[in-house]
């Protein structure tokens, strides 16, 4: 497959999970489209005045104001059609502004995404320049203020995960995989080929061709190679476009472990550094350090509204006071 086709397979392809979903929104063409309808409105709108004003006049039409039947079925309907056509328009109208809205309210490309897919089409092995009509530049860097995604990747997600979900593969793959590959000669995580892949939840992270030093793109989580390199070494792999598959599922459940383990440690800790602590003015200003800390974890590793975090941040505060004051310690 070539150009368009090959460059829908890979947007298309379930293995992606939606990732290279990217398009252009045509916000300006699509406003300009709801002001012609607008005019286009405001038009009927005075011709079907200009038709009642007429007819008002007429007794034999002096019931068009007060019936429709004698307005729909008279013979100078040209009030009725008028309406039929204002109608007809009204509804395109709204139908726009409804489309208009949906796309204006998604997304922007994720970053890294996108970086992917510029260098997917650039790589002779790859893309190799699916697009070169007037469309050629459409993911060049100018235009991509006009981009958006159909997939909402990490959105739903909090600070934490988000971080965990760009950067953990990238992590992983230069200071894990990589290295194996170069001492050993073997994948620990094999390039899998698009055609060959089983189904999984998935995020991209971009490679430039290997050299003496890895030139890894930050921030992505996809893991695609250089073709030719990854060749020579993995001859028994189907290497379509030598991508690493790495699963949103398993980095959001780590994700959950150290959010879970974060929540349990801090009042803990809280407790322990108090208990050694006899100074009333140090006890005060640890009580507020750690609430400080407790506040500012919640926001980082939750999705909790302000107030359930002011909630819990005062539960937090006064399990402290109460300990505090349970103590018999004397002040220093």
């Amino acid at each position: 497959m070539e150009g368009y086709a090959n460059l829908a397979d890979l947007m298309g392809n379930d293995h992606t999970d939606g990732h290279f979903l990217i398009f252009q929104k045509f916000e300006a063409l699509s406003a300009q489209n709801l002001l012609y309808l607008q005019a286009e409105l405001i038009n009927l709108q005075e011709s079907l005045g200009f038709l009642v004003s007429r007819d008002v006049g007429d007794p034999e039409k002096s019931m068009f104001t007060r019936d429709w039947e004698a307005l729909s079925s008279a013979d100078d309907n040209s009030q009725w059609q008028k309406w039929l056509e204002i109608r007809r328009k009204l509804k395109e109208y709204y139908k726009a502004i409804a489309q208009h809205r949906m796309m204006t309210g998604l997304p922007a490309p994720n970053s890294c995404d996108l970086k992917t897919l510029q260098q997917w089409l650039e790589r002779p092995g790859l893309g190799n320049c699916a697009l070169v009509g007037a469309d050629s530049d459409v993911y060049e860097n100018h235009k991509q203020t006009g981009l958006v995604t159909l997939t909402a990747r990490g959105r739903e997600a909090d600070a934490m995960t988000r971080l965990l979900v760009n950067k953990l593969p990238e992590l992983y793959h230069w200071a894990i995989v990589q290295p194996a590959h170069r001492l050993c000669g073997w994948w620990i995580k094999k390039p899998v080929g698009f055609l060959d892949r089983a189904k999984s939840e998935v995020t991209v992270m971009e490679e430039g061709q290997p050299k003496d030093s890895q030139d890894t793109e930050s921030g992505s989580t996809t893991v695609a190679e250089s073709t030719s390199a990854s060749s020579e070494s993995n001859n028994d792999a189907d290497i379509e476009s030598d991508i690493f598959l790495y699963r949103d599922s398993h980095i959001y459940r780590i994700a959950t472990i150290l959010g879970t383990l974060l929540s349990s440690l801090i009042p803990i800790a809280a407790i322990i550094v108090l208990s050694f602590v006899k100074n009333m003015t140090a006890r005060l200003g640890i009580v507020s350090a750690f609430t400080a800390v407790f506040s500012v974890s919640l926001s980082l590793v939750t999705e909790g509204k302000r107030v359930e975090i002011f909630a819990a941040t005062a539960a937090f505060a006064s399990v402290q006071v109460v300990f505090i004051g349970s103590t018999n310690w004397n002040q220093g």
